[in-house]
């Protein structure tokens, strides 16, 4: 089967896997407030009406957070000492950045007495914020030294007594949390930071450099930091090499790209934390990103909210949240934080390029497309905006402009390399579906020869030879090379599968296509495919077995009338075992 997954890539972080901290972080972050049942909250409700509290639960449990938020405001007015709203709340005002009504809620559960560390958390934050240090520092210790606080409370602790001017107090208390040997890359980072900010500059080369050498444990907010400090040190050479060596990594990342586009043109470069909020935001940044590579959303999302509560300019903390609502297809959510990013910041061009994917998904296509070509114009010189042009294009049908756009890409390719193997590929794709196979085959030749034995450029060129009866030992050697690179893949084992049985190997046409249909469960085709193979080898039960299967996975409109036509008088002329086929035909 001729089939290409479509990714729309995101920014590739340096992050590595830190399961040890993510399990740490969890065990607090999952206090009361993020994981309470909803069963168990509907029993603390008495018998009132609380629809508001029943349609912010429905809301909630489909990620709509400001729809959720609404409702749970408005059920609070109704209940507003209910504990059990009160608890949800305050999690879901927070999510969807509603910090008056979180803080209403904050102050209404302390005065209960309801024990929450989120809730004492944002409370102590809220004194940052309102630069009433003494008081912040007292609610420090109400914190208690559990789980993750633990970690974050000396970081906290040096922050505000930085604030208040207590810079000898400040630097003591951050040397008493280095000699506690566990979780030292997180420390070293944010240490790091700490003494960058107060001019103690060798200090914090020192611990930036021995927090990027912890294996796995890395993050891409640590190459930004110290690459800036480089910089104001007069080491643009070694700055440049930090950013290449990384960027070998994550070619594409937009905003090493950046950095080292700012270096090369001698921008000014300003340091890496601007005040002491900013470094206590930094602190929740860094633990929702080890959070998030678990794919634990909720708690990532509040400490996202916490770091933007203290920084309201921290956009990569608006590109992340942003992330994780279009995963949750909590599309409004997503738009309103892409959109926050301005011109004059590295992830800019990333955000609007995931707004028209986003406008897509919602089904504005001609926006999204004329969103992308604002871009295209906003950044002549930039060629992945072609590439989702014609991706764009391509997936609806719009196989003429995806091809100028892919053209467009091509022709700028000074020097052809492997990379650009796919851009042949995908242009080979549109202009097959166009119905114009030369161009089709020369781009697919192109793109093995730039990548030999790539797997899929292997599976659709030896496909569509079969498929017009031409190269055919040639094409079966292909496929059958592409499924042992992809062994586990339903729809390469699809293709061989299928190119089996239109040549006549009939038992291993079935055998293939029974594998594929186990690999793929989901896809109409392959068990259409399958029933069509059972029928020629004349288990005709089975067949119209898999035909019915293949109509309740809803197949392409135009097809199922073929379909539904051979469940009533099965396969009028099933396949020739060894038919006769000219291999030489070009």
């Amino acid at each position: 089967m001729k089939r290409r997954k479509d990714l729309i890539g995101n920014v590739l972080t340096i992050t590595g896997k830190a399961v040890w901290l993510v399990v740490f972080l969890y065990s607090v972050a999952g206090s009361t407030a993020l994981a309470s049942n909803g069963a168990q909250e509907v029993k603390q409700i008495s018998a009132q009406p609380y629809g508001d509290y029943l349609a912010g639960l429905y809301a909630a449990s489909n990620h709509d957070l400001h729809a959720a938020a609404g409702f749970y405001q408005q059920a609070l007015a109704l209940a507003p000492e209910n504990r059990a709203i009160l608890n949800k709340s305050f999690t879901l005002f927070i999510a969807d950045g509603r910090y008056d009504a979180a803080l209403r809620a904050a102050r209404q559960l302390k005065k209960l007495k309801v024990s929450d560390s989120m809730v004492t958390m944002f409370l102590f934050l809220q004194k940052v914020k309102a630069n009433d240090y003494k008081a912040a520092l007292a609610s420090l210790d109400s914190l208690g030294d559990a789980g993750v606080y633990g970690l974050f409370k000396p970081l906290f602790r040096s922050w505000v007594l930085l604030a208040q001017g207590k810079k000898a107090a400040a630097e003591a208390n951050m040397q008493k949390l280095l000699k506690n040997k566990s979780f030292m890359d997180f420390k070293k980072f944010h240490a790091g930071l700490f003494y960058d900010f107060i001019g103690r500059t060798k200090l914090a080369v020192k611990l930036y450099s021995q927090s990027l050498i912890v294996p796995g444990a890395m993050s891409l907010s640590t190459v930004e930091a110290y690459g800036r400090l480089l910089r104001r040190l007069g080491r643009p050479g070694d700055a440049r090499q930090l950013y290449l060596n990384y960027l070998e990594k994550t070619p594409y990342n937009p905003q090493l790209r950046w950095a080292l586009s700012n270096l090369e043109d001698k921008k000014p470069v300003q340091p890496f934390i601007a005040s002491e909020k900013a470094g206590i935001a930094e602190i929740f940044y860094t633990a929702a990103s080890f959070l998030l590579q678990d794919n634990i959303t909720m708690p990532a999302v509040i400490y996202l909210r916490y770091a933007q509560y203290l920084r309201k300019d921290f956009f990569t903390a608006d590109y992340l949240l942003g992330q994780i609502f279009e995963k949750d297809k909590y599309y409004r959510g997503a738009l309103e934080k892409f959109d926050r990013i301005g011109k004059n910041h590295a992830l800019y061009f990333s955000a609007q390029l995931q707004m028209a994917w986003l406008l897509e998904k919602k089904g504005k296509l001609d926006e999204a497309v004329a969103a992308m070509e604002k871009l295209s114009g906003e950044f002549p010189d930039n060629r992945e905006i072609l590439v989702a042009l014609g991706d764009i294009n391509r997936m609806h049908g719009r196989f003429d402009p995806a091809i100028r756009a892919y053209t467009k890409y091509i022709d700028r390719i000074a020097d052809r390399k492997e990379k650009y193997w796919s851009v042949f590929y995908t242009r080979g794709i549109a202009y097959e579906q166009a119905r114009r196979w030369k161009p089709a085959e020369a781009d697919f030749r192109e793109a093995l020869k730039l990548h030999p034995d790539q797997p899929q450029v292997l599976n659709y060129l030896a496909y569509s030879w079969i498929d017009r009866g031409i190269n055919i030992e040639k094409a079966r050697k292909m496929l059958e090379q592409a499924v042992k690179l992809r062994p586990y893949d339903g729809y390469i084992i699809d293709s061989l599968g299928w190119a089996l049985y239109k040549i006549g190997d009939l038992p291993q046409a079935v055998k293939y296509l029974e594998k594929a249909a186990l690999l793929q469960t989901g896809d109409w085709e392959i068990n259409d495919h399958l029933g069509d193979a059972y029928w020629a080898v004349g288990r005709k039960y089975e067949a119209r077995f898999q035909w019915r299967h293949a109509l309740s996975l809803h197949p392409d409109k135009k097809l199922v009338a073929a379909i539904r036509a051979k469940i009533k008088t099965g396969l009028k002329i099933p396949p020739k075992t060894n038919p006769k086929i000219n291999n030489d035909k070009k």
